[in-house]
This record gives C-alpha cells, structure tokens and sequence, in this order.
C-alpha cells in the first residue's frame, strides 16, 4: 500500500447494499424498464466519455496500431457486446476506426477482401453485418 493511503470504514449496511448491487442489476435487467434505461443511459454515457478521450489521445495519430491500443479504446472493448450497437451508430455518423473493436467484440470480420483498406467499404460491411446480426434494444445479462 502506498504510505498515504488509508482504511475507509464502510459500515455493515454499505457493505450488503455494494456486494448485492450486481446481483439485483442482473435480476431486474431483464424485467424492468427502468432499469433497461438506466443501463442504457449508463452505457451511453460511459461509451460517449471514453471514445472522447480515445479521441483527443489519438487524433493526430495516423498509426493503427497507436489507435487501437490506446487505453480508452481497449476500456470500450472491455464493456462487452452491450457496447457493440453504440459503437455501430457511431460508424454510421463519423470514420472512426471501431473495425478491430468490432471484430474482437464479435469475433467475427465481415469486411470483403476487395474492401481491405477501402474505410468507406469497410465501415459499409460492418453496418451491413449490424443490419442482419444485432439486436439495439436488448442489453445482455452477462
């Protein structure tokens, strides 16, 4: 531990409201609308902070490499398939680079062999792909 850091007391009734949170999320995830929205906006509102950072960190970057191993963009990936519809409306408005998200997210690369290095194609190929494999309005339960 670092020498400045210290022990926070949590009582009793702090600690079975923080260790049964996860559990009640799931639980009601999948039956109450409120939650699904409050998910959903949470969601968004995480999504829209770091692909901001990822952003401004890379904006001069021309290197793929540099763009996708930047630590907001593998924050994003790290939200897990619930992110993919978000970051699909995103290809759809800009010319982001979310192909190597997309593919490790799905595990799956839509993009042609003619389409290769072609950004217009390629984000057309992933939207196409969208069109037929995701649903936008269920988040899942992991």
């Amino acid at each position: 531990k670092p020498e400045n850091s210290r022990q926070i007391a949590i009582s009793s009734e702090a600690q079975f409201v923080n260790s049964n949170t996860e559990t009640c999320f799931t639980l009601f995830l999948g039956q109450s609308v409120y939650v699904k929205e409050l998910y959903k906006k949470q969601m968004q509102s995480k999504f829209q902070w770091f692909k901001s950072k990822w952003k401004k960190e890379t904006y001069l970057s021309s290197s793929i490499s540099d763009i996708t191993n930047n630590s907001a963009y593998r924050t994003i990936i790290s939200f897990g398939k619930d992110v993919i519809p978000l970051i699909i409306e995103d290809l759809k408005l800009y010319e982001n680079h979310w192909f190597y998200a997309l593919e490790s997210l799905t595990g799956e690369n839509p993009i042609r062999n003619e389409h290769r290095g072609i950004f217009l194609e390629m984000k057309n190929d992933w939207i196409e792909w969208a069109k037929e494999n995701i649903q936008t309005d269920e988040p899942s339960t992991r």
